[in-house]
């Protein structure tokens, strides 16, 4: 999950650095971004539509602290994190049902073993160029009618930093717009239920946010 206001010297940086970064700033992160729902109606509105259109298990994909999976988290609906960084799966494992350490474009769990995915500001932390096999991932492991949620920071390119959250990390992260993702949705099988843009909050960073909801067929 990005913040770009907290993003600073641009360097370059490599996909596979990421996860220990996230290591290192876990702490401040959760500290951070724990309350950040309290201020975004809109996202709240989503998740809150996400959470009644779906049964089972839901997958926080990115789960950080695991403050979004926890919002859905409730009756009938058991939330399991999957993150790359290790500290981050040990502090959503005390929000969730569960948290492992894993690669979304190779999740630890079965076909059709999913209810819904969480994807908020995840995607991100893919190149562009494995968006598509990431997306078919979300598909596989997803059940029949089951529902997807995504979000993701408007732009084109991507983003190469020494520093996040004040410690002298390498961060990269890829831009999207809102037509790739849903063109890339529909390639990969997905039915488009929902996409919109939003301009930021006054306690975000500059870009636009973007937000996907797809269902997989039945």
């Amino acid at each position: 999950m990005l913040d770009p206001r907290s993003c600073y010297a641009l360097a370059e940086v490599t996909w596979s650095e990421l996860p220990s970064s996230y290591d290192r700033v876990a702490a401040v992160y959760e500290r951070t971004f724990l309350d950040e729902l309290d201020h975004k109606a809109r996202d709240r509105e989503l998740l809150d539509a996400f959470a009644a259109r779906t049964a089972g298990l839901v997958l926080d994909v990115g789960c950080g602290p695991g403050q979004v999976g926890a919002y859905v988290r409730g009756p009938g609906r058991t939330t399991v994190g999957v993150d790359s960084s290790a500290q981050m799966t040990r502090l959503a494992a005390t929000r969730l049902d569960g948290a492992v350490v894993g690669d979304m474009r190779r999740l630890p769990f079965r076909s059709g073993s999913i209810g819904g995915i969480l994807a908020f500001y995840s995607i991100i932390h893919v190149p562009r160029d494995e968006l598509g096999h990431v997306l078919g991932e979300f598909l596989r492991v997803l059940r029949d009618g089951g529902q997807l949620l995504l979000s993701a920071h408007e732009g084109s390119g991507q983003m190469d930093h020494s520093s996040f959250l004040g410690e002298s990390v390498p961060f990269v992260a890829t831009l999207f717009h809102l037509d790739e993702l849903v063109s890339a949705l529909h390639g990969v099988g997905m039915d488009v239920t929902l996409f919109e843009q939003r301009l930021p909050y006054d306690v975000e960073g500059s870009t636009n946010r973007l937000y996907v909801a797809a269902e997989k067929p039945s």
